[in-house]
């Protein structure tokens, strides 16, 4: 037990300093991008999938309208036939995503915009992106010089992005898919205003060290050397070039994690987009636990990735070894954790090796936070943040819980013969 807890101590003490050290090396990358100079644009497709979006339609629509762009873009929000078919069955009167995607566009007046309505009730989210690649697909473009991006409808990107992705392209020779980090902070200060929402505040802290001391820093890895680092991709920002997906079939059921592995398993060639994208933090700790348990099943195909694959030997090798310590961190890394703290709480051993590991918990939230700062994000009450912290150990509970959820579907699918059912976030 103490040696596990040592590693998982040099492991969390290295969460919390590589996500710092992303702030240095990102300055590093941006200098280099600064002197890389355009002579011919990308033609970029953005997909913006939505399902019961309809708090947001208007927001979400007029921050793209507002990019400026050389080449050729387009903006393509694909709503789906499930919504309307549910509001039907329930008779419910208020305007569904599809109406209010209509009617903004049709304010906006941007020909840049196209609405596809996703025509059958079944499918997710990669039905819906599926939908929009055989439309794109049906133009005959060139597809070597095409990337799609692809961003969840709650996205808020730096209107810089799609000219610095051009860039990107340059620098790192039209790589086969480029990545921008998320930052799950963008209501983050209207949240800090009630003390009810300390527990979800906590989760934005804890969860943006994964996104910069494990996604950045393997990504920043790739950008800055020649290294080919296993990793998955994240479908609130990926940007993916067109000939290289369709050549691997499109989009997967998990479409961002499955992707990733796929082309990690290829050796191919990823890249890294500094422009700060920000998504909005879960309503409450409910909805955070619903989406984790997609998020674990996503993580999960690792497994059938591997199966999938032919020859990539080293590849595969890799991706198992990266796969089966994301497993562990999100299942086994939390219980072992909390059965040392208990043990020793019982047995009364307060050793320094306890008060390293229970400050690791305060060093994540303490750096994520210097993170939001750098990158501009205020809160609105200081004492709701400082309780958040306070109380960072407690996340250690709440992480398994994707895992504790799927396995639950799944033996309920098993028994009922039934396919797991996920849920949609509402925003």
């Amino acid at each position: 037990m103490k040696a596990l807890i040592i590693i998982i101590l040099i492991v969390y003490m290295l969460g919390a300093f590589l996500t710092l050290l992303t702030i240095i090396l990102e300055k590093v990358y941006k200098k280099r991008l600064k002197k890389v100079r355009v002579s011919k644009w990308k033609n970029i497709y953005v997909l913006l999938p939505a399902l019961k979006e309809q708090k947001i339609v208007k927001q979400t629509l007029e921050h793209f309208s507002k990019v400026k762009y050389k080449g050729n873009i387009q903006f393509i929000v694909i709503t789906s036939e499930k919504e309307e078919a549910e509001y039907r069955k329930l008779n419910i009167k208020d305007k569904t995503t599809n109406v209010l995607v209509d009617e903004e566009i049709a304010r906006l007046n941007d020909k840049r915009f196209i609405h596809l309505h996703y025509p059958k009730t079944n499918g997710n989210k990669s039905s819906q992106l599926n939908y929009a690649l055989d439309y794109i697909d049906k133009k005959k473009i060139e597809q070597k010089n095409t990337y799609i991006s692809v961003f969840d409808f709650d996205s808020e990107p730096d209107l810089n992005t799609f000219t610095d992705l051009n860039k990107v392209a340059i620098l790192r020779n039209n790589p086969n898919a480029i990545l921008q980090i998320p930052l799950c902070c963008k209501n983050f200060a209207f949240l800090s205003k009630k003390i009810k929402n300390i527990l979800i505040i906590l989760y934005s802290l804890q969860h943006t060290i994964r996104s910069c001391a494990v996604e950045k820093m393997k990504i920043l890895l790739c950008s800055l050397t020649n290294m080919k680092v296993p990793q998955y991709f994240m479908g609130a920002c990926m940007h993916l070039r067109m000939d290289t997906l369709m050549e691997n079939d499109k989009f997967p059921f998990v479409d961002d994690l499955t992707l990733g592995y796929r082309y990690s398993i290829q050796n191919l060639n990823f890249a890294y987009l500094p422009n700060k994208n920000f998504t909005l933090i879960y309503n409450n700790v409910f909805d955070y636990m619903n989406s984790a348990t997609l998020i674990f099943k996503g993580i999960s195909t690792y497994i059938s990735e591997i199966k999938r694959a032919s020859k990539n030997y080293w590849g595969k090798f890799k991706m198992f070894i990266a796969g089966t310590g994301n497993i562990l961190i999100f299942t086994v890394v939390p219980y072992i954790i909390i059965i040392y703290y208990i043990i020793s709480i019982i047995n009364r051993e307060f050793t320094l090796l306890f008060f390293l590991m229970f400050s690791t918990h305060y060093l994540w939230s303490i750096s994520s936070y210097i993170i939001f700062r750098t990158n501009g994000v205020k809160t609105e009450s200081r004492i709701n943040l400082i309780f958040s912290i306070i109380i960072s150990p407690i996340w250690q509970l709440f992480r398994p819980s994707g895992f504790l959820i799927y396995f639950k579907r799944f033996i309920v699918s098993k028994i009922k013969k039934e396919s797991i059912s996920y849920r949609k976030t509402e925003r």
